[in-house]
Protein backbone atom coordinates (compact mmCIF):
# COMPACT_ATOMS: atom_id res chain seq x y z
CA UNK A 1 0.00 0.00 0.00
CA UNK A 2 1.05 3.52 -1.19
CA UNK A 3 1.97 4.92 2.76
CA UNK A 4 0.19 7.92 4.35
CA UNK A 5 3.94 10.15 3.98
CA UNK A 6 3.77 9.94 0.89
CA UNK A 7 0.24 10.84 -0.33
CA UNK A 8 0.63 13.51 1.93
CA UNK A 9 3.91 14.97 0.29
CA UNK A 10 1.68 14.81 -2.92
CA UNK A 11 -0.67 16.50 -1.39
CA UNK A 12 1.50 19.55 -0.93
CA UNK A 13 1.39 20.06 -4.74
CA UNK A 14 5.27 20.81 -4.10
CA UNK A 15 7.36 19.18 -7.22
CA UNK A 16 10.88 20.02 -6.96
CA UNK A 17 13.03 20.14 -10.02
CA UNK A 18 14.97 16.01 -8.63
CA UNK A 19 11.09 15.44 -8.69
CA UNK A 20 10.68 16.94 -12.39
CA UNK A 21 13.58 14.81 -13.89
CA UNK A 22 13.17 11.64 -12.03
CA UNK A 23 10.00 11.20 -13.13
CA UNK A 24 8.59 12.79 -16.57
CA UNK A 25 11.35 11.80 -18.71
CA UNK A 26 12.51 15.51 -19.28
CA UNK A 27 16.46 15.59 -18.52
CA UNK A 28 17.66 18.15 -16.71
CA UNK A 29 19.41 20.27 -19.42
CA UNK A 30 15.48 19.93 -20.94
CA UNK A 31 13.86 20.83 -18.13
CA UNK A 32 15.90 24.30 -17.28
CA UNK A 33 15.57 25.04 -20.93
CA UNK A 34 11.48 24.84 -20.55
CA UNK A 35 11.97 27.22 -17.34
CA UNK A 36 14.26 29.35 -19.86
CA UNK A 37 11.84 29.87 -22.48
CA UNK A 38 8.82 30.09 -20.08
CA UNK A 39 6.86 26.98 -21.49
CA UNK A 40 6.28 26.62 -17.39
CA UNK A 41 6.10 27.75 -14.54
CA UNK A 42 7.45 27.26 -11.24
CA UNK A 43 6.40 28.71 -7.81
CA UNK A 44 9.65 29.64 -6.91
CA UNK A 45 11.41 32.13 -9.90
CA UNK A 46 15.02 31.84 -8.39
CA UNK A 47 17.35 29.75 -6.84
CA UNK A 48 19.54 30.47 -4.08
CA UNK A 49 21.37 29.17 -0.80
CA UNK A 50 18.54 26.91 1.09
CA UNK A 51 15.92 27.50 -1.52
CA UNK A 52 14.99 24.33 -3.80
CA UNK A 53 12.58 26.02 -6.79
CA UNK A 54 9.39 24.26 -6.77
CA UNK A 55 6.06 23.76 -9.32
CA UNK A 56 2.82 22.43 -8.97
CA UNK A 57 1.13 19.33 -9.46
CA UNK A 58 -0.15 20.58 -13.27
CA UNK A 59 2.79 21.85 -14.00
CA UNK A 60 4.20 18.26 -12.83
CA UNK A 61 1.42 16.51 -15.09
CA UNK A 62 2.31 18.77 -17.86
CA UNK A 63 5.82 17.99 -17.99
CA UNK A 64 5.23 14.71 -18.26
CA UNK A 65 2.96 14.96 -21.64
CA UNK A 66 5.89 17.61 -22.95
CA UNK A 67 8.74 14.95 -22.82
CA UNK A 68 7.25 11.99 -24.75
CA UNK A 69 6.08 15.37 -27.22
CA UNK A 70 9.88 16.24 -27.20
CA UNK A 71 11.28 12.42 -27.66
CA UNK A 72 9.14 11.87 -30.73
CA UNK A 73 11.32 14.83 -32.18
CA UNK A 74 9.21 18.03 -31.44
CA UNK A 75 11.21 20.86 -29.77
CA UNK A 76 10.89 21.53 -26.72
CA UNK A 77 9.08 25.00 -27.76
CA UNK A 78 6.65 23.36 -29.77
CA UNK A 79 5.67 20.52 -27.35
CA UNK A 80 5.44 22.89 -24.72
CA UNK A 81 2.75 25.04 -26.58
CA UNK A 82 1.20 21.57 -27.95
CA UNK A 83 1.09 20.58 -24.17
CA UNK A 84 -0.48 24.05 -23.16
CA UNK A 85 -3.09 24.33 -25.64
CA UNK A 86 -4.39 20.60 -25.09
CA UNK A 87 -7.96 21.27 -24.40
CA UNK A 88 -9.94 20.36 -21.09
CA UNK A 89 -6.16 19.55 -20.38
CA UNK A 90 -7.20 20.86 -16.35
CA UNK A 91 -10.29 18.04 -15.97
CA UNK A 92 -7.39 15.59 -17.77
CA UNK A 93 -5.36 16.66 -14.49
CA UNK A 94 -8.23 16.76 -11.68
CA UNK A 95 -9.23 13.04 -12.76
CA UNK A 96 -5.44 11.36 -13.39
CA UNK A 97 -4.42 12.20 -9.27
CA UNK A 98 -3.55 9.12 -7.12
CA UNK A 99 -5.84 11.31 -4.10
CA UNK A 100 -8.62 11.64 -6.56
CA UNK A 101 -8.14 7.65 -7.13
CA UNK A 102 -7.49 6.22 -4.28
CA UNK A 103 -8.81 8.65 -1.46
CA UNK A 104 -12.55 9.55 -0.53
CA UNK A 105 -12.45 13.06 -1.31
CA UNK A 106 -16.36 14.07 0.15
CA UNK A 107 -15.30 12.79 3.67
CA UNK A 108 -13.44 14.92 6.15
CA UNK A 109 -9.81 14.77 7.14
CA UNK A 110 -8.46 11.70 9.13
CA UNK A 111 -6.52 12.94 12.41
CA UNK A 112 -4.69 10.34 13.02
CA UNK A 113 -3.52 10.41 9.15
CA UNK A 114 -4.00 14.15 7.61
CA UNK A 115 -5.88 12.45 5.09
CA UNK A 116 -9.07 11.60 4.39
CA UNK A 117 -10.10 7.70 4.56
CA UNK A 118 -8.89 5.36 1.47
CA UNK A 119 -11.76 4.27 -0.65
CA UNK A 120 -12.27 0.36 0.11
CA UNK A 121 -12.60 0.10 -3.72
CA UNK A 122 -10.16 2.38 -5.81
CA UNK A 123 -11.74 4.20 -8.63
CA UNK A 124 -9.28 2.63 -11.06
CA UNK A 125 -6.61 0.02 -10.93
CA UNK A 126 -3.44 2.82 -12.30
CA UNK A 127 -1.55 2.67 -9.44
CA UNK A 128 -1.98 -0.60 -7.91
CA UNK A 129 1.28 -2.02 -6.48
CA UNK A 130 0.71 -5.15 -8.00
CA UNK A 131 -0.21 -4.40 -11.64
CA UNK A 132 2.29 -2.52 -14.07
CA UNK A 133 1.47 0.50 -15.86
CA UNK A 134 -0.64 -0.31 -19.12
CA UNK A 135 -2.75 1.08 -21.64
CA UNK A 136 -6.43 1.82 -20.71
CA UNK A 137 -8.55 2.14 -23.70
CA UNK A 138 -11.70 3.15 -22.44
CA UNK A 139 -10.52 6.06 -20.35
CA UNK A 140 -6.95 6.77 -21.89
CA UNK A 141 -6.35 10.45 -24.02
CA UNK A 142 -4.21 10.10 -27.20
CA UNK A 143 -2.54 13.19 -28.80
CA UNK A 144 -2.46 11.91 -32.61
CA UNK A 145 -0.35 13.90 -35.13
CA UNK A 146 -1.10 13.05 -39.00
CA UNK A 147 1.28 13.34 -41.35
CA UNK A 148 3.13 15.65 -39.29
CA UNK A 149 0.95 18.71 -38.88
CA UNK A 150 -2.68 18.08 -37.81
CA UNK A 151 -2.77 17.34 -33.89
CA UNK A 152 -5.52 15.72 -32.95
CA UNK A 153 -7.16 14.76 -29.68
CA UNK A 154 -9.62 11.89 -28.51
CA UNK A 155 -10.80 10.81 -25.68
CA UNK A 156 -11.58 7.15 -24.82
CA UNK A 157 -11.91 4.35 -27.21
CA UNK A 158 -12.28 5.24 -30.60
CA UNK A 159 -15.70 4.30 -32.48
CA UNK A 160 -18.02 5.92 -34.85
CA UNK A 161 -19.23 8.53 -32.29
CA UNK A 162 -15.95 8.82 -30.78
CA UNK A 163 -13.94 10.10 -32.99
CA UNK A 164 -10.75 12.67 -32.74
CA UNK A 165 -10.78 16.10 -32.56
CA UNK A 166 -8.26 18.14 -34.51
CA UNK A 167 -7.34 21.15 -32.49
CA UNK A 168 -4.37 22.27 -33.82
CA UNK A 169 -1.62 22.03 -37.03
CA UNK A 170 1.98 22.42 -36.98
CA UNK A 171 3.45 25.00 -39.23
CA UNK A 172 6.78 26.70 -40.10
CA UNK A 173 8.52 23.22 -40.67
CA UNK A 174 7.82 22.03 -37.13
CA UNK A 175 8.40 25.36 -35.23
CA UNK A 176 5.14 26.88 -35.32
CA UNK A 177 1.90 25.50 -33.33
CA UNK A 178 -1.86 27.24 -34.62
CA UNK A 179 -4.44 26.22 -32.87
CA UNK A 180 -8.08 25.41 -33.41
CA UNK A 181 -9.57 26.14 -30.18
CA UNK A 182 -10.41 29.37 -29.11
CA UNK A 183 -7.96 29.60 -25.72
CA UNK A 184 -8.61 33.66 -25.88
CA UNK A 185 -11.63 32.82 -24.76
CA UNK A 186 -11.28 29.85 -22.36
CA UNK A 187 -12.50 30.81 -19.24
CA UNK A 188 -15.68 32.48 -17.90
CA UNK A 189 -15.63 34.26 -14.41
CA UNK A 190 -18.07 36.07 -13.04
CA UNK A 191 -17.85 39.52 -11.91
CA UNK A 192 -20.08 41.50 -9.62
CA UNK A 193 -20.37 45.08 -10.99
CA UNK A 194 -22.26 48.09 -8.85
CA UNK A 195 -24.82 50.08 -10.25
CA UNK A 196 -25.51 53.35 -8.28
CA UNK A 197 -29.23 54.87 -7.94
CA UNK A 198 -30.22 57.50 -6.41
CA UNK A 199 -32.27 55.45 -4.54
CA UNK A 200 -29.41 53.00 -3.01
CA UNK A 201 -27.13 50.47 -4.76
CA UNK A 202 -27.63 47.80 -7.29
CA UNK A 203 -25.34 44.95 -7.85
CA UNK A 204 -25.44 42.56 -10.16
CA UNK A 205 -23.28 39.80 -12.22
CA UNK A 206 -21.32 39.59 -15.08
CA UNK A 207 -19.45 37.23 -16.91
CA UNK A 208 -16.65 38.20 -18.75
CA UNK A 209 -14.18 35.61 -20.86
CA UNK A 210 -10.95 35.54 -20.25
CA UNK A 211 -7.84 34.00 -22.01
CA UNK A 212 -6.74 30.63 -20.34
CA UNK A 213 -2.90 32.66 -19.98
CA UNK A 214 -4.59 35.42 -17.82
CA UNK A 215 -6.75 33.22 -15.26
CA UNK A 216 -6.12 34.95 -11.91
CA UNK A 217 -6.40 31.52 -10.26
CA UNK A 218 -4.89 29.21 -11.88
CA UNK A 219 -1.45 29.82 -12.09
CA UNK A 220 0.24 27.13 -13.77
CA UNK A 221 -1.72 28.77 -17.11
CA UNK A 222 -0.11 31.66 -16.29
CA UNK A 223 2.27 31.64 -18.99
CA UNK A 224 4.22 34.54 -20.62
CA UNK A 225 2.14 34.96 -24.07
CA UNK A 226 5.62 35.51 -25.96
CA UNK A 227 6.87 32.61 -25.11
CA UNK A 228 3.01 30.92 -26.29
CA UNK A 229 2.92 32.91 -29.70
CA UNK A 230 -0.84 32.24 -29.81
CA UNK A 231 -2.48 32.34 -33.05
CA UNK A 232 -6.40 31.10 -33.40
CA UNK A 233 -7.67 30.03 -36.62
CA UNK A 234 -11.42 28.66 -36.97
CA UNK A 235 -11.46 25.56 -39.07
CA UNK A 236 -14.81 23.66 -38.34
CA UNK A 237 -16.90 25.16 -41.39
CA UNK A 238 -17.98 23.65 -44.18
CA UNK A 239 -15.84 23.84 -47.45
CA UNK A 240 -12.98 24.63 -45.60
CA UNK A 241 -10.04 23.39 -47.03
CA UNK A 242 -7.69 23.04 -43.80
CA UNK A 243 -10.46 21.35 -42.48
CA UNK A 244 -10.90 18.86 -45.44
CA UNK A 245 -7.53 18.10 -45.62
CA UNK A 246 -7.06 17.52 -41.70
CA UNK A 247 -10.07 14.54 -41.93
CA UNK A 248 -8.64 12.96 -45.03
CA UNK A 249 -5.21 12.77 -43.39
CA UNK A 250 -7.29 11.23 -40.09
CA UNK A 251 -8.93 9.12 -42.42
CA UNK A 252 -5.86 7.51 -44.64
CA UNK A 253 -2.70 9.12 -43.17
CA UNK A 254 0.66 8.22 -44.26
CA UNK A 255 2.22 7.86 -40.77
CA UNK A 256 0.84 8.98 -37.34
CA UNK A 257 2.46 10.30 -34.24
CA UNK A 258 0.31 8.63 -31.41
CA UNK A 259 0.91 9.93 -27.89
CA UNK A 260 -0.33 8.29 -24.79
CA UNK A 261 -1.05 11.45 -22.51
CA UNK A 262 -2.76 9.69 -19.95
CA UNK A 263 -0.67 6.64 -19.77
CA UNK A 264 2.66 9.16 -19.79
CA UNK A 265 1.12 11.02 -16.80
CA UNK A 266 0.30 7.60 -14.84
CA UNK A 267 3.90 6.60 -14.86
CA UNK A 268 5.33 9.82 -13.76
CA UNK A 269 2.99 9.76 -10.75
CA UNK A 270 3.97 5.74 -10.32
CA UNK A 271 7.53 7.02 -9.89
CA UNK A 272 7.20 9.37 -7.95
CA UNK A 273 4.47 7.36 -5.54
CA UNK A 274 7.43 5.05 -5.52
CA UNK A 275 5.78 2.04 -7.15
CA UNK A 276 8.05 2.09 -9.97
CA UNK A 277 11.68 2.57 -9.73
CA UNK A 278 12.67 6.83 -10.81
CA UNK A 279 14.07 6.94 -14.15
CA UNK A 280 17.80 8.25 -13.06
CA UNK A 281 17.86 4.30 -11.30
CA UNK A 282 16.88 2.37 -14.60
CA UNK A 283 19.32 4.69 -17.35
Amino acid sequence: MISNEVLLRYGADSFTDDDVTRCTGLTVRAWREMIKLGAVRTCTEKRGPGRVRTCDATTFKRAAIIAPLNQAGLSLAVAGRMAYFLPLDAKLYEIWDPCFILLDATAKVEPETGLPPRLKMPKANWFDLDRPATADPENDWLIGIYNGRFVAISYGEYDAENKPIIYGDIRSAGTRFVTWYPFHRQHQLIERANAHFARGQLSQQIAVYIAKWEHPFHLSDRLDPRFLDYQYEYHYGDDDPLSDAAESAARSPLFTTTINVTLAIRKALRRYLGIEPALSEIS
